[in-house]
């Protein structure tokens, strides 16, 4: 049953924008996921441009693996978040494929796991998220 609109596609007409609770519930989760990414994104561009100051903070003092993590965050980060911002299934792959690339820098990483298994642990959680969500969708279409 066909009960929400989505606001930002109105401009498309009513009858493209019908979506189900299931699937306005993924489509919000999507969005706050781009934002997260916007937000990863801007943290990835401040520890590279040396914005921090500290030990830790500073991009040249990462392990080699900390410095691929923060470069492909910061540009894979920003196309992902703007094709789950639009609900769009290449988004959701880019971020998919993004996430499990750095989830498995972050495990390869030698020295200073103890935080990028946190990451990686948290990226983890968010795909679960997603999939749940995608599920209970594709659920209620069947229905």
């Amino acid at each position: 049953m066909m009960t929400s609109l989505d606001p930002y596609d109105g401009a498309l007409g009513a009858s493209a924008t019908r979506m189900s609770p299931w699937q306005m519930r993924v489509l919000l989760y999507l969005r706050l996921l781009a934002g997260f990414l916007l937000l990863k994104t801007v943290y990835s561009w401040t520890l590279i441009c040396g914005v921090w100051d500290g030990e830790t903070s500073r991009f040249e003092m990462l392990s080699t693996a900390a410095r691929s993590a923060v470069i492909w965050a910061a540009i894979m980060n920003p196309v992902a978040a703007v094709g789950l911002w639009l609900g769009a299934a290449w988004g959701v792959v880019l971020w998919l494929v993004a996430t499990m690339v750095q989830i498995m820098i972050n495990a390869s990483a030698p020295e200073g796991v103890g935080s990028l298994y946190v990451v990686a642990a948290v990226e983890g959680l968010l795909i679960a998220i997603y999939g749940f969500l995608a599920w209970k969708a594709g659920q209620e279409l069947e229905d």
